[in-house]
């Protein structure tokens, strides 16, 4: 199965958050899963996702620059990179 490993520098995390638990229909739209999120220790505004990747088309229309802009701004994200990945040992 194909993943999404996302890196991200968000202003306040809990804006953050409660924009991320607000996108999860949009998400699934995207074919896209939410599956963990970690935070920084040293840099609590430090953030790491992966997500499932049920159509990896489908995700790549959804991370057009556009749309990423606008929902960075309005969720408060300063950087954020992602790639899409595949586990090659358990």
């Amino acid at each position: 199965m194909i993943h999404m490993h996302c890196r991200l520098r968000v202003h306040d995390f809990d804006v953050w958050k409660a924009a991320m638990d607000s996108s999860t229909d949009d998400q699934a739209r995207s074919g896209l899963k939410l599956v963990q999120v970690w935070r920084g220790t040293d840099d609590p505004q430090l953030v790491f996702l992966i997500l499932e990747v049920h159509d990896q088309e489908k995700a790549r229309q959804h991370l057009n620059p556009d749309d990423v802009k606008r929902s960075s701004e309005t969720a408060g994200v300063l950087e954020f990179d992602w790639d899409f990945v595949e586990r090659i040992l358990r």
